[in-house]
């Protein structure tokens, strides 16, 4: 099984998400396409992230309030809770934890062919040219990396690298909002619709 498809609006967000809190364990959402009912020989493509906590990741409330209303949204523009990602505290640990473990059981449950990507603390920087993130899939003896067969074209991890250096560059993770600052104040959109009109112009 070949990893999925990560788009630049993906992937810069949920990077973006770890380099606004390099102090902090940072976990969010991935978003796919909902193809059911659809002819689909791609595979799974994910288009969008959802930034959730950096305060405390494995807040059973929080999550639930957190992924009702991320649900909501999803079904009026036509996506899927389909992955989750998680930066860990420990700038050398690019392993999954019990919290990495027990979310993405979760999302599993509903979208049977979710992942989990772990990021690389080491990598979150805009000169990186290896993927910052591992990718794994839940086999019936646990989470296993998925072996790295392609799924982008060395033309799509160049603007990928392009795009997450002028963000960076500008300053643009101190724009991005996750449920912990949307749940201390709702008028911090989780949807980032800014971010995601910079990385447009961007891309």
């Amino acid at each position: 099984m070949a990893d999925p498809t990560i788009t630049v609006q993906a992937h810069c967000k949920l990077l973006l998400h770890a380099a606004k809190y390099p102090h902090a364990a940072v976990n969010g959402i991935l978003l796919a396409e909902d193809c059911k009912g659809k002819e689909s020989s791609k595979g799974l493509k994910y288009v969008d992230c959802v930034p959730l906590f950096h305060v405390s990741l494995g807040l059973s409330p929080m999550l639930e309030i957190a992924l009702l209303q991320i649900d909501a949204y999803c079904k009026g523009k036509g996506l899927v809770i389909a992955g989750y990602y998680q930066a860990n505290e420990n700038y050398n640990d690019n392993e999954i934890n019990h919290v990495a473990s027990t979310i993405g059981k979760k999302i599993k449950e509903n979208f049977h062919d979710g992942y989990l990507l772990v990021v690389d603390n080491r990598k979150v920087k805009s000169n990186c040219v290896s993927q910052p993130y591992k990718v794994f899939t839940l086999k019936e003896n646990g989470w296993k990396e998925v072996d790295k067969k392609g799924g982008n074209s060395s033309e799509d991890e160049l603007q990928k690298e392009e795009c997450l250096e002028a963000l960076l560059m500008s300053g643009e993770q101190r724009k991005l909002r996750d449920f912990d600052n949307h749940l201390d104040d709702v008028r911090n959109d989780w949807r980032n619709l800014e971010v995601n009109d910079m990385i447009k112009q961007l891309t």
